[in-house]
């Protein structure tokens, strides 16, 4: 029913009425109500009860009660909706829009900013502005001083929740199982060997799906500083990865982390988020970390290759990762997280990749 549609259910009983030549003061009479009770009534100053819906379909010819209330309820409906907007329009937008990346979230999107307003409260799960702070004190954010800021992340949550469905299969008669997962691990280890990104949201998406756990790439939002999280969504883990990065080995390292979350933190309804280069990392945060470096190169085999740090060759390095069955890449950034060499060193044997370029969807 559009809003042009929207009368009073007032103006849809006068219709039956008219065609059935009674007037107000005889309906009274007939309902056993007082002319003021029907005034209000008709003019929707009081709301059609069941009561009175009842009686009206007695009284009069094909007026259900059923249809009657249905109307009035829309009409309640509609009219709560509108003081709503109005109340949304008295807050500052502007500022709003600013402090919850709209512009960036709705690029491209033909809103005016009252309906960006009402799409990132949908987005947000929250009713009110209000009630964000509330809903999302959970978001510690230890480096806000760095740029990180809970609105943005809070926003690229929401996101991902969205795209869950659009990205992943239906689930609903899979069952999750920690051990079962567990034994994809090695393929999913496999898949990292690949420079095609593709493999990631399409192969690898397909392996978690099939073990109950769904996996999303969405891009970032500006001062979100997020590398990933984890979740449940419909009583499954559910893995978010932000697409901020820019080389192939960042994404699975990523990836790798929020797995070990998986294996060794997962509680449903509980989240954790990850964070880009946070200096304060909790025990579990240590954990994960220390993890997607295992998950890739045991540690044993790895102090055995950096025995000798001034010896590290562009060939020694293919030479490892083959005997490791890891991507190049992989090794190099290790070797420049660890400190080994410098950041700029053997770059050329990592892989650049370009989320614009991608088809997150459901391939």
């Amino acid at each position: 029913m559009g809003k042009e549609f929207i009368v009073p259910v007032g103006s849809v009983i006068k219709e039956y009425l008219d065609e059935y030549d009674i007037t107000q003061k005889e309906l009274s009479y007939r309902l056993g109500m007082s002319e003021k009770q029907i005034s209000k009534l008709m003019t929707a100053k009081s709301r059609l009860t069941e009561d009175v819906a009842i009686r009206l379909e007695t009284v009069v010819p094909n007026l259900k009660a059923d249809y009657l209330l249905k109307y009035e309820s829309k009409y309640r409906e509609y009219l709560t909706r509108q003081k709503n907007d109005e109340m949304l329009a008295k807050m500052n937008l502007q500022e709003l829009s600013e402090r919850f990346c709209f512009q960036e979230v709705f690029e491209g999107c033909q809103y005016d900013i009252l309906t960006q307003a009402k799409e990132m409260l949908r987005i947000l799960k929250i009713s009110s502005f209000e009630n964000f702070d509330s809903t999302y004190d959970n978001l510690l954010v230890n480096f806000m001083e760095d740029g990180g800021r809970k609105e943005a992340i809070a926003v690229w949550l929401g996101l991902c929740e969205e795209e869950i469905d659009i990205q992943n299969d239906d689930l609903t008669d899979v069952e999750y199982s920690p051990t079962k997962f567990k034994t994809i691990l090695p393929l999913i280890r496999t898949l990292a060997r690949s420079a095609d990104l593709s493999s990631l949201t399409k192969n690898c998406r397909k392996l978690c799906n099939e073990q109950g756990v769904y996996l999303v790439v969405q891009k970032p939002v500006k001062n979100s500083k997020v590398r990933g999280a984890l979740t449940t969504y419909k009583g499954h883990p559910a893995i978010y990865l932000s697409g901020r990065f820019k080389t192939h080995d960042h994404v699975w390292f990523a990836l790798a982390h929020e797995l070990g979350h998986l294996v060794l933190h997962y509680e449903q309804k509980s989240l954790i988020v990850s964070y880009e280069d946070a200096d304060d990392m909790n025990r579990s945060e240590q954990e994960a970390n220390q993890y997607a470096r295992d998950f890739f190169i045991n540690q044993d085999d790895w102090n055995m290759f950096v025995q000798n740090t001034t010896d590290i060759t562009e060939g020694k390095i293919r030479i490892f990762a083959k005997r490791m069955k890891v991507h190049p890449g992989i090794v190099v950034a290790r070797l420049q997280h660890d400190g080994i060499i410098e950041r700029n060193m053997f770059n050329q044997l990592k892989v650049k990749i370009d989320f614009d370029d991608l088809n997150l969807e459901l391939i």
